[in-house]
């Protein structure tokens, strides 16, 4: 029996990518029931994948799961006419539709629940009991109640509800995405990267930990998870890192945190930005160029650390010898770099990011072919369709869950009254609205997949934002990234946790250390909440100024994580550093000039100091406690 579902599961993930490739080489489905039967397959994908020992109970349940899932897709595909000329609100539900639509939410709960964990689904059953109970309710959170047939007419019967804006990014582009990710991965775009990364650092002080930070960044980017990505690279980078002399929970964080900030580096940045697409109304490329600094800035500040924490250790470089052959590496390798030339080239010149990402896909199967060592064959070909529906399945589902949380905020208008509730608590303190967003999107984050927390959070926070005047893209930029940052964050860092078990390092050690690898990150997001011009809105000598003045703010802020700027730094440079790196990173004039006298003063103080003289520092307490 678990075989045959093996087989059904891998036919059903081919069937998902011909229906991709089906609506876009020869003809579009109308798009109802495009996203019935895209959202139909993946449930089945989710309930027909077994583990390597499945007891005869779990087996049966999820063949119930199976059938029902199948019974209201048939039946909404069957009447998917009727559902384009009936008038909503208007001509009532049939029975059979009440039943299809509580069975669809039924099954996509126990698949949420299954794929993104307990988190989300708590949050959209929590939702769910709102819109039916919403008149029992007190007057500022209450509602009028939606029964049974309007809910189904919201969430099923329309495209505002399952199938609205989270399901329409994901059929619509996102998953041709992760098809080109697959393609340039099977076709070695990971060792790529991984050569790339060698080639520019492994020579240097810290040459090991500075190619996990590259590496990990460049392929955070395409695979869009951070703990897929800790898995993928980190069980190369990590043994490498502690070969060399970084201790395990120190090379565990810096694989944490460099596989984390890879969502936030173009051109891809995972799943969530394309939903920023639609929720913000940018283009594609206003959002890649907005978030270029933020994420050079974010990997700046792990690179500083790095670097300073080989300084203090006495690590050095990798020797020759121990380098592998990168020469002959990125010879054979290096032709699928074409395949991303090909897709910026067309998003910069203006086309749709679904054609974008096709055209990107085909390149990368057309420069596979040309060396023996990348070719993409016929059998390889099929597997890699198969990997990319089932790799859907971690954003599909979320998303679909997503959709059906935003048609119950709009229909009861909660978002509505969550933003006059933050605009009240805040007393007009934009400060304080930042820090009560930022704390929402990490609790949100913790345990759900990135794309997810964005969504509840931007939906909730970011019109309470937009009511305070500042630069949507800052604002989703600033929800986004903390709701990724939440993997790094404990007491639930996921990323962390899983580099920790690759590292066979303490988890809770791990997590500290990635998250004050990572701490210039937190403080990132409010400089461009304040100037917009380190999101590239601003005249060029403004976006130069905050450049340099936050680059320097970083370095200072990873030194004092470290305890190392030009010197062992003691606790007196610490604080200063600590205090200096904030007023930097928080661009303003009066601030950037304080900053730097703090800082220019202590790293003056420091090189006054003669080296053997210098003695470590004994560690901090909280966040500047030492990074060891």
């Amino acid at each position: 029996m678990t075989k045959a579902l093996t087989f059904c599961v891998r036919m059903i993930a081919l069937a998902i990518t011909a229906l991709q490739l089906y609506s876009v080489i020869w003809q579009p489905l109308p798009l109802h029931m495009h996203y019935v039967l895209f959202l139909g397959a993946v449930l089945l994908l989710v309930f027909g994948q077994q583990q390597d020992t499945v007891t005869r109970v779990k087996l049966a349940t999820d063949v119930l799961w199976i059938v029902i899932t199948i019974s209201w897709v048939v039946y909404l595909t069957m009447n998917h006419d009727r559902y384009l000329t009936r008038i909503a609100f208007v001509d009532r539900p049939t029975l059979f539709d009440l039943v299809a639509g509580t069975a669809l939410v039924v099954t996509l709960l126990e698949a949420t629940r299954r794929v993104a964990g307990l988190g989300l689904f708590v949050i959209a059953a929590t939702f769910i009991a709102y819109a039916f109970l919403g008149q029992y309710l007190p007057s500022g959170i209450g509602h009028s109640g939606l029964g049974l047939s309007r809910f189904i007419d919201i969430e099923v019967l329309s495209n505002n509800g399952v199938f609205g804006v989270p399901l329409g990014a994901v059929v619509s582009y996102i998953f041709y995405f992760i098809l080109f990710a697959t393609f340039l991965e099977l076709s070695g775009g990971g060792q790529l990267f991984i050569d790339l990364a060698f080639a520019l650092t492994g020579r240097s002080r810290g040459g090991p930990a500075k190619s996990a930070v590259i590496s990990s960044g460049l392929m955070g980017s395409i695979n869009g998870s951070a703990v897929a990505n800790v898995v993928g690279t980190g069980t190369f980078t990590i043994p490498l890192m502690k070969r060399f002399g970084y201790k395990p929970h120190f090379s565990g964080a810096v694989e944490a945190a460099s596989s984390t900030g890879g969502q936030l580096m173009p051109p891809i940045m995972g799943a969530a930005a394309f939903v920023m697409v639609e929720l913000t109304g940018l283009n594609y490329v206003t959002i890649l160029k907005g978030a270029a600094l933020p994420a050079l800035l974010y990997y700046l500040a792990i690179l500083f650390a790095v670097d300073l924490t080989a300084k203090k250790e006495g690590l050095s470089g990798m020797s020759k010898a121990d380098l592998p052959n990168i020469r002959e590496g990125l010879l054979k390798r290096i032709h699928l770099l074409l395949p991303l030339a090909v897709l910026i080239g067309m998003m910069v010149s203006g086309a749709s990011l679904m054609m974008s990402a096709i055209y990107a896909f085909v390149s990368s199967v057309l420069a596979s072919l040309l060396t023996r060592e990348t070719r993409i064959g016929l059998r390889k070909m099929f597997e890699g369709f198969i990997q990319a529906a089932k790799s859907i399945i971690v954003v599909a589902v979320p998303c679909a869950t997503a959709g059906l949380i935003i048609g119950i905020i709009v229909q009861t208008g909660i978002g509505l009254k969550f933003t006059e509730f933050v605009l009240t608590l805040a007393s007009g303190s934009m400060i304080l609205s930042l820090i009560a967003v930022m704390f929402a999107c990490i609790i949100l984050g913790m345990g759900m997949p990135t794309v997810s927390a964005y969504i509840m959070v931007a939906i909730l926070m970011a019109p309470a934002l937009g009511e305070m005047g500042i630069y949507v893209l800052s604002a989703h930029l600033f929800i986004f990234y903390f709701a990724l940052l939440s993997f790094v964050t404990p007491p639930v860092a996921l990323a962390s946790y899983a580099a920790a078990a690759l590292a066979k390092a303490d988890a809770t050690r791990t997590g500290l250390t990635a998250f004050k690898l990572t701490l210039p990150g937190f403080i990132v997001p409010f400089a461009f909440v304040y100037n917009p011009a380190l999101v590239m809105n601003g005249a060029w000598y403004e976006i130069l100024l905050v450049a340099l003045s936050s680059i320097l703010g970083v370095y200072t802020m990873a030194g004092t994580a470290v305890g190392m700027h030009l010197r062992h730094s003691t606790r007196i440079e610490r604080l200063t550093g600590f205090v200096g790196a904030i007023l930097l990173i928080t661009p303003n004039l009066i601030t950037d000039l304080a900053g730097f006298v703090l800082v220019a003063g202590m790293l003056a103080l420091q090189l006054r100091r003669p080296r053997e003289a210098e003695v470590t520092s004994p560690p901090l307490q909280g966040a500047l406690h030492h990074v060891e």
